[in-house]
């Protein structure tokens, strides 16, 4: 059986896909690499990708932009945040660069790293924490390559059982390497991936017991994908899980991953995706997000589910 030794992607729930979009590559300064839809309702939903040049697992942020989605609540039973690596002295610039663009943000300093905390367009929490990481920066963006996002650093998940939490990061084989305590905002439980890959690493459990329960909508992420290598992998940790008692679903075909999911005792979902085919399947790397992908497999109109999404302007 192989290691989970990474994150894959994060994905969220948003209201516009242009202010998405808008902000996540001229302020975050991330690549747009894939555009297609929520395979379910094709013809209304996207399904927008961010990350480095070449879609790297590890990298990916993704988003099912929703327009007439209630708006959610960030609490217990879900992902309360998604971390980006910075390299350590790009703490100012991205400082200034939040104040140019009236982004509200906070600096804390938390295992040994600074994480400088702000919100998307619809309030969904994420952090800018300093580390290394394997993946590079884009370059092709308007954040300069020596201060550009290296990819994902780690999820918070803000947990109703934080023992149970424990438990399903332990039968993955990750290891709580760290807590940091704050009396107000709760305690954070750090747990590492095995292996020496850098970047996409982390989990933090948070533990706050009397905060609200979250409430799913726009503003909130759905899930945390974790990759597992190839699709025998897959099979073998979905064995395993079950063996612990969490249930997986059946595999599914996501065209540049298969994914499974299970439910963990504190609430978050948890994806375990392949690593490819990866989003090169039906884009070169020079081309990625310039149309619409739909798979084959859907069997729709690709021009008419076009008509009918909300305009996007990608250039």
């Amino acid at each position: 059986m192989g290691e989970i030794s990474r994150l894959h992607h994060v994905t969220a729930f948003a209201s516009d896909p242009q202010r998405n979009l808008d902000f996540f590559t001229e302020v975050i300064g991330l690549r747009f690499i894939k555009r297609t839809v929520r395979f379910d309702i094709p013809e209304e939903i996207y399904h927008l990708y961010y990350g480095d040049e070449a879609g790297t697992a590890g990298s990916i942020v993704t988003y099912f932009p929703v327009t007439d989605m209630n708006e959610g609540l960030v609490g217990k039973g879900q992902i309360s945040a998604a971390g980006l690596v910075i390299p350590e002295d790009s703490v100012e610039y991205w400082i200034d660069r939040f104040e140019e663009h009236d982004v509200e943000h906070t600096v804390e300093e938390r295992f040994g790293e600074t994480a400088i905390g702000f919100t998307d367009p619809d309030g969904t929490p994420f952090e800018l924490v300093t580390g290394e990481s394997d993946i590079d920066p884009w370059d092709g963006g308007p954040v300069p390559a020596e201060h550009g996002v290296r990819g994902l650093h780690s999820v918070t998940i803000h947990s109703n059982d934080p023992a149970g939490t424990f438990r399903a990061l332990e039968t993955m084989d990750w290891s709580r390497v760290g807590r940091a305590d704050y009396p107000q905002a709760g305690d954070h439980v750090r747990y590492q991936a095995p292996g020496d890959r850098k970047g996409a690493n982390y989990v933090d459990v948070l533990v706050r017991p009397n905060a609200p329960q979250g409430v799913q909508g726009t503003g909130t992420f759905l899930h945390v994908a974790f990759d597992t290598g190839e699709k025998w992998e897959q099979k073998e940790w979905s064995e395993r899980f079950r063996e612990a008692g969490l249930i997986t679903t059946s595999r599914k075909d996501r065209d540049y991953f298969w994914s499974m999911y299970f439910t963990e005792p504190g609430g978050a979902t948890f994806e375990f995706a392949t690593e490819g085919p990866g989003v090169t399947l039906d884009e070169s790397i020079d081309a990625l997000g310039s149309e619409l992908k739909v798979p084959d497999w859907l069997d729709v109109d690709v021009s008419e589910i076009d008509e009918q999404l909300p305009d996007l302007t990608t250039d």
